[in-house]
């Protein structure tokens, strides 16, 4: 057996192989991997055209003291076609954390695609039974599984080829954590400031134990070259303490990167033209048609919800149809002239609403305007793509010049003929897996990397384009987010707030998500909020028949941070006295509904877009989200019902209910000292809730005094005041009024 063992961690491997076979938290005395680990466990998994294996025929290692002190094992494999497989790994004394580098060099006749290490096979539980067990990943910008070993299946649910940066099927960013609840547990994570390729898993194998794993691929395929990825993955110690412990140590290597070099919001230069964004937009919608006149249901979301509203308008206004099943345009005279209802244009500006037009930004008709031009810059995936998603639509490649120079006309005229207020892009850089084969775009093949900065080139140029064709700053959206995107992309829109009652991202998990043994974590914007990124959620209607659960997600999607999205893809409007806009007139063949638009819940709505734009936005706009302290209330089961979906999804017309906490809860901090505590009653009755304040904890110096102040907000409860009596160590109980939301303001 080769042992690396300080007084802290101990790892096993294989000496005849290299598979790791034992890891132990010595000071908790937790072994993560079952005795002798997993049978047919693999060292490495090499990928070939032909597929991936850790087939080897020669083994040897060397274990070594650095100068610092560290202990280094040097591992080497090689395959019977010649390819050499490296691999380090590092533990310095007092540390409880493990440091993994490899490489392959290809010594055979065949491509590598991607190398997978290190491979942690054969993990167990670490709470008994696995009850209190949760792995935390940054699938669809966060999600939390319980129990994985039951809950995850070798041929069903479970977190294998996860992409990154691909946050729609993947990882948003580069860390995962496995951990029982006050017992232990690990963290993973890669260091690289890049953009490379790479993939982040954890998934049950085929013997019934859980498994963890980063692939990393290759980036210049062919006979003779290799894999070295610059960066390493660290496997460390963690408490239990929650997802957002391994968030915190996360945090301290992703806010040194050069996405974040634009820095915090609300540190940037006041006057840039898109502070609407951020301070004065109360909620949002999403696919209201573009070019038919929608007046009538943007005067009711005006005067039902009071503040105003950002519209991602659908893609029916180009030349050539843009539609969910008609196809897309191809080149810019498919594009232009546009086809936007000057009625809706003109709603919205006498609101002081904004409006950005929905693009399928790589999406490129082939038949149509520059078709050849456009096959030229095909992007041309691999047959093994390590995804959920297919990608099965036409999509450019965004290092060939075409598609750059293209990009950049398109917006740029079409700021000069529409003076739009942002734009958006759907199935763009954060949903399209980052590699093509085809080398005649100008990089090699696989690219990775080089894919990755031909979006950010592409975003910048366009952006700096419209900026100079409007006059102002022009701010941008995309269909999901990734971390490499910060600096460049303002907002975005995602799904998941919703779910089960949305579609889209998180779909492998939704079978857990329906019983709630998988749940929605706000772990990107834990990370990077104040970075200066909103997101839109929710996916709702203010009808009645979507179900109680309605309350919740409001709730939920602005105590972390975002904009509740109204959204009308895929199923019409409100019906207005009895008026619901037509099938033939969408961009999508919906099933007529009947349902009518809900006063009281586009007044819910209201106040907690009035909060957002109000007393709250200094933290929801602007600050630092707090791990939350703990508390107790009550658990309810709300009703749902999902409709707004595509009819040959096997989530349409799904219904259900969901357990959750009465109260949503989040805490907040702002740059001027002062911190924020806020409690959502999401239900029709009153609530009570206890919980213990904590101004240390938050980051206030209590020796110099914390003020507290308790303010109520909601449609029925208004703004008002609340007693709020504190313990001697800060414990409290205090009662929140039915679908209210208390403050609780400590400076």
């Amino acid at each position: 057996m080769i042992v690396l063992e300080n007084d802290h961690v101990r790892l096993e491997l294989g000496d005849s192989d290299g598979t790791v076979r034992g890891l132990r938290d010595k000071k908790r005395d937790l072994a993560f991997i079952a005795d002798g680990g997993a049978e047919g466990a693999v060292p490495f998994r090499l990928e070939r055209d032909g597929g991936a294996d850790g087939a080897f025929a020669s083994f040897a290692w060397e274990l070594a003291l650095t100068e610092a002190g560290a202990q280094q094992l040097k591992l080497a494999w090689t395959t019977e076609d010649g390819v050499a497989v490296r691999a380090e790994v590092f533990l310095a004394p007092g540390e409880g954390e493990l440091v993994f580098r490899c490489a392959a060099d290809n010594g055979s006749g065949e491509r590598l695609l991607s190398l997978e290490y290190p491979v942690l096979p054969g993990i167990g539980t670490i709470t008994e039974g696995g009850a209190a067990d949760v792995v935390a990943h940054p699938f669809a910008t966060g999600v939390k599984v319980r129990d994985p070993m039951a809950n995850f299946a070798a041929d069903g649910p479970g977190l294998r080829y996860m992409p990154y940066p691909e946050s729609f099927s993947g990882a948003s960013m580069q860390f995962f954590a496995y951990y029982g609840e006050n017992r232990g547990g690990l963290y993973f994570a890669a260091d690289d400031g890049e953009g490379r390729p790479k993939w982040l898993n954890f998934f049950k194998g085929a013997g019934g134990l859980l498994e963890a794993s980063f692939i990393h691929g290759c980036e210049n395929m062919g006979p003779g070259k290799g894999i070295a990825p610059p960066y390493a993955v660290t496997v460390a110690l963690l408490a239990g303490e929650g997802w957002e412990e391994a968030a915190d140590r996360y945090k301290g290597w992703a806010h040194a990167q050069a996405w974040c070099a634009s820095g915090k919001l609300a540190d940037r230069p006041a006057g840039d033209g898109g502070e609407w964004l951020f301070k004065d937009m109360g909620a949002a919608t999403f696919g209201i048609n573009a070019g038919s006149d929608r007046t009538a249901w943007l005067r009711a979301y005006h005067d039902a919800i009071g503040t105003p509203i950002f519209h991602v308008l659908g893609p029916d206004w180009t030349n050539a149809p843009q539609t969910f099943y008609k196809g897309v345009p191809g080149g810019f005279d498919d594009w232009f002239p546009t086809r936007f209802n000057e009625a809706n244009l003109a709603c919205m500006k006498a609101f002081g609403d904004k409006f950005a037009p929905f693009e399928f930004d790589y999406l490129y008709r082939f038949e149509g305007a520059d078709g050849e031009l456009g096959r030229a810059a095909a992007q041309k995936f691999p047959d093994a793509k390590k995804s959920i998603d297919a990608y099965r639509f036409p999509f450019l490649c965004p290092v060939h010049p075409y598609a750059h120079d293209f990009h950049v006309r398109r917006d740029a005229e079409l700021q000069r003929a529409n003076d739009v207020d942002a734009i958006y892009y759907d199935i763009s850089a954060n949903n399209i897996l980052k590699v093509c084969m085809d080398d005649s775009h100008g990089h090699p093949v696989g690219a990775g990397r080089v894919v990755e900065e031909a979006y950010r080139r592409n975003y910048a140029d366009t952006k700096r384009a419209m900026r100079e064709a409007a006059g102002r700053y022009v701010p941008m959206g995309t269909e999901m987010m990734n971390e490499t995107m910060l600096g460049l992309i303002d907002y975005y829109q995602a799904r998941a707030g919703g779910q089960p009652a949305a579609p889209l991202e998180l779909w492998p998990l939704r079978e857990l998500l329906k019983t709630g043994e998988a749940e929605l974590a706000p772990m990107f914007a834990y990370v990077y909020h104040e970075y200066g990124i909103l997101r839109m959620d929710g996916w709702g209607k203010l009808t009645e028949e979507i179900g109680e659960l309605f309350y919740f997600t409001v709730a939920r999607t602005y105590l972390w941070g975002g904009l509740y999205e109204l959204n009308y893809e895929y199923s019409p409007m409100e019906a207005l006295d009895g008026r619901e806009n037509a099938p033939e007139a969408h961009y999508y063949p919906f099933e007529p509904r009947g349902y009518a638009f809900s006063p009281s819940r586009a007044a819910y709505l209201g106040a907690y877009a009035k909060l957002r734009v109000g007393e709250a936005n200094k933290y929801w706009a602007y600050g630092r989200m707090l791990r939350p302290p703990a508390y107790e209330c009550a658990r309810v089961r709300l009703d749902w019902f999902h409709y707004n979906h595509g009819k040959e999804s096997p989530e349409y017309n799904d219904a259900g209910t969901l357990e959750v906490e009465a109260v949503v809860h989040a805490a907040w901090a702002h740059k001027d000292g002062s911190a924020a505590l806020f409690f959502a009653n999401a239900t029709g009755e009153e609530q009570t809730v206890r919980t213990r304040i904590d101004a240390g904890a938050l980051g206030l110096n209590r020796d110099i005094g914390v003020s507290v102040a308790v303010r109520l907000f909601g449609a029925s409860a208004q703004a008002g005041g609340v007693r709020l009596d504190l313990g001697d160590a800060g414990e409290t109980e205090f009662k929140i009024p039915a679908r209210s939301a208390a403050m609780i303001e400590l400076s």
